[in-house]
């Protein structure tokens, strides 16, 4: 009696879970390759506009190899507003077809007098303005906004490579 009742519940168990496999299984239909969504890949016309500020943070430099530490997290802290406070006083960024970027100053509806002007290029899907601290522009969604991180420091006490800034498409 007790082997019956044994292998009963040893059926039972394998029962249960077939039948569990067999729902997981149905459950998880695979995902056709052409409804799957493509990662976007931004192109040079992507970026042509006028951009405002929308957005800043600072936070460690992807190639930073230990944790950092309190103080270094203050300086970057505080570089970050000074340099947050500079791009605050512009109306935007206007970023041309032909190869030029222009950061317009406040009130200053023209491509006339700006705060900063340079020209640009495109590599790899990012736009680079051609400036010290070599400021790559990328758009990780199609229609979103764009970031702006920075490659190069200007000095020793510089930060740059802790900033990252947010700017959203002026329609």
């Amino acid at each position: 009696m007790q082997n019956r009742a044994r292998v009963s519940r040893t059926v039972a168990s394998f029962l249960a879970i077939g039948l569990m496999s067999m729902a997981a299984t149905l459950a998880t239909a695979p995902v056709s390759p052409a409804n799957a969504q493509q990662a976007y890949v931004p192109a040079q016309k992507d970026f042509v506009g006028k951009w405002k500020l929308s957005s800043a943070t600072s936070r460690p430099p992807l190639d930073m190899k230990n944790a950092p530490t309190p103080s270094q997290e203050a300086d970057a802290t505080m570089f970050q507003e000074t340099v947050t406070s500079f791009y605050s006083t512009l109306d935007y960024l206007e970023i041309t077809a032909d190869g030029r970027y222009i950061f317009h100053r406040s009130g200053d509806p023209t491509a006339g007098p700006c705060a900063r002007c340079g020209t640009w290029s495109f590599n790899e899907s990012s736009l680079w303005l051609k400036l010290d601290t070599a400021p790559r522009l990328d758009i990780h969604a199609q229609g979103g906004e764009m970031q702006m991180t920075f490659t190069a420091e200007t000095d020793a006490t510089s930060k740059y490579a802790w900033l990252a800034f947010g700017w959203t498409r002026i329609k």
